[in-house]
């Protein structure tokens, strides 16, 4: 889906590093509980909102068309890639908790340049349970 070899040469800087020991992208996280922003070449600035939709990201891409596009996951991450002729532009958001990070629910649209991601709430359902112990009495007769 996305050009790996791309994302790569523009992150390789961090996993390079000296004081760096991990060798992967998925490594350095674990390692470090850090998330890593993501941008390379991504043309506008992103604008990223809380609507009633849910989390929604938009990124100025005057000259784009919408098949020109592609957004999906890497993990906790919104990976939005958009190639045309010579052109090659990435961007990486981490999404927080409370958002859907799942291909299919990834609503997008295009207009006047504007490319605008929505992914929607989790629905959080709270349940009550009672508490039962097991407790066995014994009886004991003389």
């Amino acid at each position: 889906m996305f050009d790996r070899s791309y994302l790569g040469k523009e992150l390789c800087e961090i996993i390079a590093h000296p004081a760096v020991k991990s060798k992967s992208f998925t490594m350095y996280k674990k390692d470090t509980d850090e998330s890593i922003y993501i941008k390379g070449n991504m043309p506008g600035v992103e604008k990223m909102e809380v609507t009633r939709e849910g989390l929604c990201v938009s990124l100025n891409m005057p000259g784009f068309e919408i098949e020109d596009v592609e957004s999906g996951f890497e993990y906790d991450t919104l990976i939005i890639e958009g190639k045309r002729d010579n052109e090659h532009y990435i961007a990486g958001i981490r999404v927080p908790e409370g958002f859907h990070m799942e291909h299919h629910l990834i609503k997008r649209e295009m207009h006047d340049g504007m490319y605008k991601v929505t992914l929607p709430h989790v629905d959080v359902i709270e349940v009550e349970a009672e508490k039962k112990t097991n407790r066995l009495e014994f009886v004991a007769y003389h």
